[in-house]
């Protein structure tokens, strides 16, 4: 954890620090070592959050993007009582959690349902080899003039470089490459490509709210459907997800608006 109550005040930790899980309760000890990233931890070794996970180099790098007042946020349910420490909540009520390790189906379920209004980082390092990307791009699925137009996304053409169209005589329809309507997919490209994924994470491909992939740089990849026809990411700047995680209301919006960001908006990004 980053943050532990001492007298009375969420701190950082610090060389032989003790203090108060603001979740349980519980006693907790600072750990400061010169080779270890520096965090509190339970006295008794065990976290409260079983849904908690032992924090990395990427976890506080995504975290020290948001003021401290949205980092390990603990998120109640009023009827239940449940309780969980959330990595990030924004003072509008979007949950962000940051995962760094696999996660199953009934966790990813449970979290979703518990949360509600949040998205999903998940680091993409681990499986960074497996994840092709094709360079073809593809238009906006909400762009008109691509009704009659199928993409062709598949095992044997993965990359979407091949269309049919939906008026052409079933089966035998004439394959067209996309160099033929080549203009038109880059006036309407919002940054959607087909992907290959070799032995995917299925949680992530299941998943109700937003996911998004960071592979490292300014870009981060959000998992989408293209049309209910296959999948697809779409590339988003790293900055405007964090930008809309400060702004937003809404996780479902986060990217999908577009607006004035004022100078000092620009520099809390930046920051």
């Amino acid at each position: 954890m980053q943050f532990s109550i001492v007298d009375g005040k969420r701190v950082m930790p610090f060389p032989k620090g003790k203090g108060i899980c603001d979740s349980c309760g519980s006693e907790t000890l600072s750990k400061c070592g010169e080779k270890i990233m520096w965090h509190w931890a339970h006295k008794s070794k065990k976290d409260c959050d079983p849904w908690w996970e032992n924090e990395t180099e990427w976890h506080r790098q995504w975290k020290e993007e948001f003021p401290e007042s949205f980092r390990e946020i603990v998120h109640q349910d009023p009827i239940s009582g449940e309780k969980h420490r959330a990595d990030i909540k924004s003072d509008k009520g979007i949950i962000l959690e940051i995962q760094n390790s696999p996660i199953s189906l009934d966790e990813l379920r449970s979290r979703e349902a518990f949360y509600k209004n949040m998205l999903w980082i998940v680091n993409g390092e681990k499986f960074k080899k497996r994840f092709n990307i094709w360079d073809a791009p593809l238009p906006d699925p909400t762009a008109p003039g691509f009704d009659d137009i199928v993409f062709m996304a598949s095992q044997y053409e993965p990359s979407c470089s091949m269309f049919m169209r939906r008026s052409g005589k079933w089966p035998m329809a004439q394959i067209f490459s996309t160099r033929e309507i080549e203009k038109e997919i880059q006036d309407a490209y919002r940054g959607h490509h087909s992907f290959h994924w070799v032995r995917p994470h299925i949680a992530w491909l299941e998943a109700e709210c937003p996911v998004l992939i960071d592979f490292g740089g300014a870009i981060l990849w959000r998992l989408e459907s293209y049309k209910g026809e296959f999948e697809c990411v779409r590339a988003i700047a790293r900055k405007k997800v964090i930008l809309d995680i400060k702004n937003e209301n809404n996780a479902t919006d986060i990217a999908t608006r577009f607006y004035p960001v004022s100078e000092l908006e620009k520099e809390k990004v930046a920051s």
